[in-house]
C-alpha cells in the first residue's frame, strides 16, 4: 500500500512540474507576442494608444487572472492529495501499531507462561523431593517387626496405634501418641510441611491443582497413618501449632479416606465427631 501511495505521489510531482513548466511557456508566450504586436493590438482609430508600460501591465492582469484560478484550483487539489495521503499513512501506521502490541500481548503471554511453567517445575521438584522424604519415613514406620519383649508383632504405626487405643479418651490417646517422640514424629511434620507447601502455591481458586498434589499424599498413607493424623490434629487451641494442621487436613479432606467402621477405631468415633464436624457417621459393613 504504501509502494502505491509513493507512486501517486512522483504521478502528482510531474504534474505539478507540468503545469509549472506550462504557466511559464504561457507567460513567456505572452510576453513574445506582446513585444512584436503591441502596437497592433492597442491601435485605434483616433491614433492615440496607449504607453509601452501601460500595456505590458495589462496584459499581465489579464495572464495573471486566467492562470491565478486554475494555479489556485490545481494547488488546492495537491493540498487534497496532501491529506489524503497522510490519512492513508496514519491508518497503516495505526495498523502496524495495532500488530506491533498484538505482538507484544503475544511475547508478554508467552513470557509469563514460560515463567509459570518455570516455577511450576520449581514447585514439582521440590514437592516431588519432600515427597520421596515422605515416603522413606512412611515405609520406616510400616516396618514390620517380630514379636519381643511384651510387643505384639505388627509394624511401629500399628503398636504406637494400639498404645493410644488402649487410653480411655480421644485426648489421652493423642497425648500417649506424641510423646512417643518417634518416627511418627517426623511422618506428621513432613505431611504437615507438604500441606503447606501446596496451599502457599496455589491459591483458593486453583482447587483443582491443589488437590492434584493432596491426592498424591492421600495415596500413600494408609489407615492407621490418617487416624495418627486425626489424633495429632484433634485440638481446638487455636495457640496449638497443630490448629494449622487441622485446618489443612480439613481444607485437603484427608479425613474423608479415613474409615471409622472397623472395631477398634469406634471407641473414639463420638470424640473425633466433636473435633472433625465434617467426618461422617460410618455406614455398617
Amino acid at each position: 500500500m504504501m509502494d502505491k501511495a509513493w507512486q501517486k505521489i512522483h504521478v502528482m510531482e510531474m504534474i505539478a512540474v507540468c503545469v509549472l513548466l506550462g504557466t511559464a511557456w504561457m507567460y513567456l508566450k505572452a510576453y513574445w507576442d506582446f513585444e512584436h504586436n503591441y502596437q497592433t493590438w492597442l491601435a485605434n482609430p483616433n491614433g492615440e494608444g496607449m504607453s509601452r508600460a501601460e500595456a505590458l501591465g495589462l496584459s499581465g492582469d489579464f495572464l495573471g487572472g486566467v492562470l491565478n484560478p486554475i494555479l489556485s484550483f490545481f494547488s488546492l487539489l495537491a493540498l487534497l492529495f496532501t491529506l489524503r495521503l497522510q490519512r492513508r499513512e496514519l491508518t497503516a501506521t495505526m495498523e502496524e501499531l495495532k500488530k506491533s502490541t498484538v505482538a507484544a500481548e503475544s511475547n508478554v503471554r508467552l513470557f509469563t507462561e514460560q515463567i509459570a511453567a518455570q516455577r511450576l517445575d520449581a514447585f514439582e521438584n521440590t514437592f516431588f523431593s519432600l515427597l520421596k522424604l515422605f515416603n522413606n519415613t512412611f515405609e520406616k514406620i510400616n516396618e514390620h517387626h517380630d514379636a519381643e519383649a511384651g510387643q505384639p508383632a505388627g509394624t511401629s504405626l500399628q503398636r504406637l496405634m494400639l498404645h493410644a487405643r488402649s487410653q480411655p479418651t480421644l485426648e489421652a490417646a493423642r497425648a500417649e501418641l506424641m510423646a512417643d517422640h518417634s518416627e511418627i514424629d517426623h511422618f506428621i511434620s513432613i505431611l504437615f510441611e507438604m500441606l503447606r507447601f501446596i496451599e502457599q502455591k496455589f491459591p483458593d481458586t486453583a482447587h483443582g491443582d491443589r488437590m492434584f498434589y493432596a491426592n498424591i499424599l492421600k495415596a500413600i498413607i494408609n489407615q492407621d497413618a490418617f487416624e495418627a493424623v486425626a489424633m495429632y490434629a484433634a485440638t481446638r487451641n487455636p495457640q496449638s501449632p497443630y490448629m494449622e494442621f487441622k485446618q489443612l487436613i480439613e481444607k485437603y479432606e484427608l479425613l474423608q479416606e479415613l474409615d471409622l467402621r472397623p472395631a477398634q477405631r469406634q471407641k473414639f468415633m463420638a470424640g473425633y465427631a466433636q473435633y472433625f464436624p465434617q467426618l461422617q457417621p460410618p455406614a455398617p459393613l
